[in-house]
């Protein structure tokens, strides 16, 4: 991962935490699993930083990934 692609998810994830966390924690139920689901879904980001940087919609990406997450999850 470059340092520009580490900044932008960074940002990604304190612009978008509490909302994603908020949306794991209303499918969820769990508080301690919301911050896992969202925390997997950013590691999958790290993992494919090309992708999310790249994506027109950033966001979305993020959000997709998270709900996969918690589809797995459940």
């Amino acid at each position: 991962m470059t340092s520009k692609q580490y900044q932008f998810i960074q940002d990604l994830f304190l612009d978008m935490y509490d909302k994603l966390l908020s949306y794991a924690l209303a499918s969820l139920k769990n508080q301690a699993l919301a911050e896992e689901a969202v925390q997997e879904a950013f590691q999958i980001a790290c993992q494919k930083p090309a992708n999310v940087c790249a994506s027109p919609n950033p966001r979305g990406w993020i959000t997709n990934t998270l709900k996969n997450v918690i589809s797995n999850t459940k």
